[in-house]
């Protein structure tokens, strides 16, 4: 029972940490804009680099929010006059 657990977890880890094809096209769009394209030696690094700073700042964003864990909209009041 253990094991097929740890497995379970591996297998989800490992899919958290694959890249999306949304964050594959911000990283090209952020590596054009710099003037690096995909005839460059550099492209590679640099759409490794970007990659790596979204899912940082998705780990940042996803941490402080557990840190903090309140709503992020405004629940209306009503108040009622008696």
């Amino acid at each position: 029972m253990r094991t097929i657990l740890v497995i379970a977890l591996a297998a989800v880890g490992l899919c958290a940490c694959s890249t999306t094809e949304g964050q594959r096209e911000a990283a090209a769009l952020q590596c054009q804009s710099v003037g690096i394209s995909q005839k460059d030696p550099q492209y590679d690094l640099c759409m490794r680099s970007y990659t790596l700073q979204s899912n940082q700042d998705a780990l940042e964003v996803s941490y402080h929010r557990a840190l903090n864990p309140t709503y992020d909209r405004r629940m209306a009041h009503t108040w009622h006059g008696f």
